[in-house]
């Protein structure tokens, strides 16, 4: 699961104790570099906050959808026969 591969940049921040704690934490639960675990959650935000925008897409288009679909069943009772 190592991350140290070609395309990767060195980066340097600052966490709280708590945060740094964790961080090790799940390091050795992972037995993975805290790198990884790092990579990890940025992807699991990247997801979370895809499927939140997606969402907010399928909201904001149900109306539309709504009204093509009554639209269409107004003009299929126009020309399909009762039965």
């Amino acid at each position: 699961m190592s991350t140290a591969a070609a395309g990767t940049k060195p980066v340097q921040f600052r966490l709280p104790a708590w945060a740094r704690d964790f961080l090790d934490e799940q390091s050795r639960q992972m037995s993975a570099t805290k790198t990884d675990v790092v990579v990890v959650a940025l992807e699991c935000l990247r997801e979370k906050e895809t499927a939140a925008l997606m969402a907010e897409g399928y909201l904001e288009l149900a109306d539309l959808h709504s009204e093509m679909a009554e639209q269409n069943v107004a003009i299929a009772g126009e020309t399909l026969p009762e039965w």
